[in-house]
């Protein structure tokens, strides 16, 4: 095997699992936005307003940690991970039982499709 039929094997399988990882990424974002972010009556409306159970809300925290480790779709890696780890730590500190004003303060704010979306939602 020459060295240009090799590097161009290499390519095509690294071109091969950077697809499948942005694929795999791009579905488990959908999936909390979706499943759990989405909409008024949501898990995330419900836990907001109080209206959630602890297993609805157990739940939704581990929906919400799937998204740790994806990538930014678009815009700094760094500030996508620094949204997405405060999302986590909020969602747990709410799990976990806390739910005074401060902690669904945290959330509301750290849940905010907006702020996310302006800077790492593709077109």
């Amino acid at each position: 095997m020459t060295k240009s039929t090799l590097f161009t094997a290499f390519a095509a399988l690294a071109a091969a699992a950077t697809l499948a990882v942005a694929d795999e990424n791009h579905e488990t974002i959908e999936k909390v936005m979706k499943e759990g972010l989405k909409g008024d009556t949501s898990p995330m409306a419900k836990v907001l307003d109080g209206s959630a159970s602890a297993e609805e809300t157990k739940a939704l925290a581990e929906l919400v940690k799937t998204m740790n480790g994806t990538k930014a779709p678009k815009g700094e890696q760094s500030a996508y991970e620094t949204k997405v780890t405060e999302l986590i730590a909020a969602m747990d500190a709410v799990a976990g039982g806390d739910k005074g004003e401060a902690a669904i303060g945290r959330l509301e704010k750290a849940q905010n499709c907006k702020a996310c979306h302006s800077e790492h939602k593709p077109k």
